[in-house]
């Protein structure tokens, strides 16, 4: 879950101003999967694998799932940064430093408040498409 935020924050700071303004690194490339599901493998309760009836596996008194998550917000610092692969210059600053924040909120990423993927991704993907 948390190398699709890289990628789009990866995305974000690759295109600030448009894909002509300024080229992508090409390491950014390589964290590109876009994920695209085998049809019929979505979870179906009380079938298994094979589409046979199975029994349920709740257990008397159980409250089931956590209801998802509203907002998610993670601080990115420069520790975060380079355990996630980004170039860090050494000395650019502490390792705790927070840098900016990346949240999700409705089904949306964003980086210190701005909405990030859509357009800056599709260009990113259409980039790497063209170089490999």
């Amino acid at each position: 879950m948390i190398q699709r935020p890289a990628i789009l924050l990866a995305a974000l700071l690759a295109f600030p101003g448009g894909a002509a303004a300024q080229p992508v690194d090409l390491s950014a490339c390589r964290f590109l999967t876009a994920h695209r599901p085998a049809a019929g493998v979505e979870y179906t309760p009380g079938v298994d694998a094979t589409g046979k009836p199975v029994a349920p596996a709740d257990l008397p008194g159980s409250a089931g799932a956590a209801p998802p998550l509203e907002r998610f917000d993670l601080p990115v610092t420069v520790d975060f940064a380079r355990r996630m692969g980004f170039p860090v210059p050494q000395g650019a600053a502490a390792p705790g430093v927070e840098v900016g924040y990346l949240t999700w909120y409705a089904d949306r990423l964003y980086f210190n408040g701005q909405p990030i993927g859509g357009p800056s991704e599709a260009e990113l993907y259409a980039y790497c498409r063209t170089v490999r």
